[in-house]
């Protein structure tokens, strides 16, 4: 869990544990249908990658190194949230379905170290795209325990994204100059893992209050993607095809979010 977080679900906790103590018939239904919103930030993913296989080894930096591996940056996060929950009876348990979508724009990349005699400068660029634009989705369960206007859950589920790689280089031998470039996008179905902390506003603090819940939650994107790039190395009478593989992993995510309860569902 991200160790920034635990401020956050320490608060929540004491909240849940402390300010209705004295009020134990404040107990909260938590079934019915909501809708609601979302804030946070996804920590980056590590990709390993391989060096370009190119069937030209004289213009381009040859033999190739091993396979390297980089982080992409840190991402803001944000979006809405569905579902339903399910109180068993008179229980402290309750099951639900949730589904969210939202912004998730995660990039990076690492130059390659090497260098060749005949031109390349060793300029060649590895990067990835986690989300951007196409945003991601997740659908899943959620398990929990209510203890008065406190929910302690976990959750797990699916998540799709999309992944987008890429690999450029330049050789300036001005007899043979030309370029490498591999591209490509996948969209990807994962898994997702993680839990939180829902706390329900005390009705007393104003007239829609016991409509609305506020949360904080941890989950773990389990993208894992190979995707296989390929492409063109083009210059001064030559082209040769080529491919890149870069292997992504997940992404840590924690977020805050509000919640609205709808009455007769």
């Amino acid at each position: 869990m991200n160790i920034k977080l635990i401020p956050l679900f320490i608060s929540l906790a004491v909240l849940s544990g402390t300010a209705f103590a004295d009020a134990p018939e404040a107990r909260h239904d938590w079934t019915g249908f909501y809708v609601g919103g979302f804030v946070g930030g996804a920590a980056g993913t590590k990709t390993h990658t391989t060096e370009p296989v190119v069937s030209d080894g004289v213009f381009w930096d040859f033999p190739f190194s091993s396979p390297s591996s980089y982080h992409t940056k840190a991402s803001v996060m944000g979006g809405g949230t569905v579902g339903y929950n399910w109180q068993l009876g008179k229980s402290p348990y309750l099951i639900g379905l949730e589904a969210e979508y939202g912004y998730l724009g995660s990039k990076g990349g690492k130059q390659d170290p090497n260098a060749a005699p005949l031109g390349d400068a060793g300029d060649g660029l590895h990067s990835t795209k986690i989300g951007g634009s196409y945003g991601y989705g997740l659908i899943g369960g959620r398990l929990g325990y209510a203890y008065e206007r406190s929910l302690f859950y976990v959750k797990s589920g699916a998540v799709f994204t999309t992944t987008k790689t890429n690999f450029d280089d330049f050789n300036n031998n001005p007899n043979v100059g030309g370029t490498l470039h591999t591209s490509g996008k996948s969209n990807n179905v994962g898994y997702a893992i993680g839990g939180g902390i829902e706390q329900a506003l005390p009705p007393e603090w104003f007239e829609s209050a016991k409509h609305i819940s506020i949360k904080a939650e941890y989950l773990y994107l389990g993208i894992g993607r190979t995707q296989t790039t390929s492409g063109v190395s083009a210059g001064t009478g030559f082209i040769s095809p080529l491919t890149t593989t870069d292997h992504i992993r997940g992404m840590h995510t924690a977020k805050i979010g509000i919640n609205y309860q709808f009455e007769g569902f």
